[in-house]
């Protein structure tokens, strides 16, 4: 096994455009573009090399379903104001819930994005706020900028907002329940459904104080930005050469690169280096045998997500 590369799969929005990294959902399944592999699926790679590819504890849990979704998203105008299941709820549509997480990479002045209410508040409240179209009133907006990070909880009601470029780590799932689009039509002149009743039955009521994530990262450090059940994410900043260490894992291991370039070199299990390069917008997934990881700066600076499961 070896670091692998995927084709990403790329989609216009209404909003802007989305292009989805890894994926192993539905249709949209990524195809490794690097090494022996190249041309087989995602979800091919599992079914032949299960444990090795994800980890042990992982294939016990999710069995032949790649449990993550990794995606940049660039929001050119807002998207819609929207809540996702957890996955006890989801499990009537026979999917994984959607917690997910937000690296900001870029942020126009002014760019804010939407994360819970702004007070507690009701279902009787948003239905009246619905009906009288001021929705908007209820929602707790919060400025942001490049390198900010915002946990977005199952249940958590949300939208990116216009001018913001971020990268979304999420469970493999496309449940989005939305509540208000903005009488927005799409590219064919229709409306885009709503599901306000499936919103309802899953929003938290709960404002949310502060939904950005507090961290600090020193150079050839990392930082955790989200311990959760469904995956762990941390930023790896680097200047120079450094090593990773994932023999306690058990797990796959993801990398997302949200700024500069980098070559990631990998031992394999007959102690032969495999390399590849990452940069910007590009993903690698390092299967579970690969534990003995060196990071190699080829900017002056380059910044990682690293993504696992626990």
């Amino acid at each position: 096994m070896y670091p692998l590369k995927f084709s990403s799969i790329v989609k216009p929005k209404v909003w802007g455009q989305e292009a989805w990294l890894l994926s192993g959902y539905g249709d949209e399944v990524s195809v490794v573009t690097n090494g022996y592999l190249k041309g087989n699926d995602l979800n091919d790679l599992l079914e032949t090399y299960m444990d090795e590819l994800v980890g042990g504890k992982v294939y016990d849990r999710y069995g032949n379903y790649f449990p993550l979704l990794l995606k940049v998203i660039d929001a050119e105008d807002d998207l819609s104001v929207q809540v996702h299941p957890n996955d006890e709820q989801a499990e009537a549509e026979e999917q994984l819930g959607k917690t997910e997480m937000w690296y900001v990479m870029d942020a126009k002045k002014g760019a804010q994005v939407v994360s819970g209410f702004s007070q507690d508040t009701s279902e009787e409240e948003v239905r009246d706020s619905l009906a009288d179209a001021t929705l908007q009133e209820l929602l707790r907006r919060q400025p942001v900028k490049k390198g900010d990070v915002i946990a977005i909880p199952a249940g958590r009601v949300h939208a990116l907002c216009k001018g913001t470029k971020v990268a979304e780590i999420q469970e493999s799932s496309d449940l989005t329940y939305r509540l208000y689009d903005y009488n927005r039509p799409d590219k064919n002149g229709q409306l885009r459904p709503l599901h306000v009743e499936k919103a309802i039955q899953v929003l938290d009521w709960k404002a949310t104080e502060s939904p950005l994530t507090s961290y600090e990262c020193e150079p050839n450090a990392s930082a955790n930005l989200l311990r959760d059940e469904h995956f762990t994410t941390n930023i790896i900043r680097i200047t120079a050469t450094i090593g990773r260490d994932y023999a306690p894992l058990d797990s796959m291991v993801i990398y997302l690169c949200v700024a500069g370039e980098a070559v990631i070199h990998a031992l394999d299990a007959d102690a032969e280096q495999q390399s590849v390069s990452i940069k910007e917008g590009e993903c690698v997934l390092l299967p579970a045998t690969l534990n003995d990881i060196r990071l190699e700066p080829k900017s002056a600076e380059a910044s990682i997500m690293e993504t696992y499961i626990e």
